[in-house]
């Protein structure tokens, strides 16, 4: 886990450039819709919410040349010392969350602070598990393709899926039936309505309640959301350690 986490910090691009990225973005997503910018409607926080939640998460695309390095070196390494899998996706977990957990405070107080949104600790939270979850799926992603442009190309294609599929562009009770399957498989799904839920559910505007109404998330289980998102962790790290001990062994 040590060596994970050193290598992780030395790596520019895995945390520092990504760091960089997201203080971008989410200064600009703060200041777009700052809370003094009488403008704006409860309405115009939606997309907004959509947009932390689906491109943020997106982004995790970036981090799949690295894993795909390493992948290299547990290969040699395993076929020189039988290196436990278990140990090191466990060890390899462990080390990404300190990192992630950074991008999601610092995305959480520029966005929910400038823009003056609801639930700071549940936005983090929130984001966080999210991230977690993406960074997973990359993980399964960069230890089953041979190239890092096929993964790139593989996770932007089911995260654009995801997004189309979360409940933001086309209401849950109004996405087709031979399309619901995507609403209930996307992660993005629970994420996002436990954003819209946080932010609307204790104000008393009728646009706020109606908002709710329209996206289905009247009464939203916060918690249960949060436990399929780890449900999710746990489910992709299994599959990223099943495909890590059977097709990657080290030996020709």
């Amino acid at each position: 886990m040590y060596r994970n986490t050193l290598n992780n910090i030395r790596n520019p691009g895995i945390y520092w450039i990504r760091l960089f990225m997201y203080f971008c973005l989410s200064f600009m997503v703060g200041t777009m819709y700052l809370s003094t910018n009488d403008d704006l409607t409860e309405e115009d926080l939606v997309p907004l919410l959509f947009y932390v939640q689906a491109f943020l998460v997106f982004m995790s695309v970036a981090v799949l040349p690295f894993f795909i390095e390493q992948r290299a070196v547990f290969a040699r390494e395993r076929a020189n010392s039988s290196l436990s899998v278990v140990s090191y996706v466990c060890a390899n977990f462990l080390a990404t969350l300190p990192g992630i957990f950074l991008i999601a405070a610092m995305s959480t107080a520029l966005v929910v602070l400038l823009a003056g949104l609801n639930a700071f600790e549940y936005f983090l939270l929130n984001l966080f598990l999210s991230l977690v979850v993406a960074e997973s799926m990359m993980h399964v992603i960069g230890a089953a393709v041979p190239h890092y442009i096929i993964g790139i190309a593989l996770g932007a294609g089911v995260f654009g899926m995801f997004m189309l599929c979360e409940g933001f562009m086309v209401p849950r009770d109004s996405i087709p039936d031979y399309w619901i399957w995507g609403y209930y498989l996307a992660f993005h799904s629970y994420s996002f309505e436990s954003f819209v839920f946080k932010q609307f559910e204790n104000e008393t505007s009728d646009a706020a309640k109606a908002i709710l109404t329209k996206y289905g998330m009247e009464d939203v289980d916060v918690t249960r959301d949060m436990l399929l998102l780890i449900v999710y962790i746990l489910g992709f790290q299994a599959i990223f350690a099943v495909i890590l001990w059977k097709f990657h062994t080290g030996r020709r």
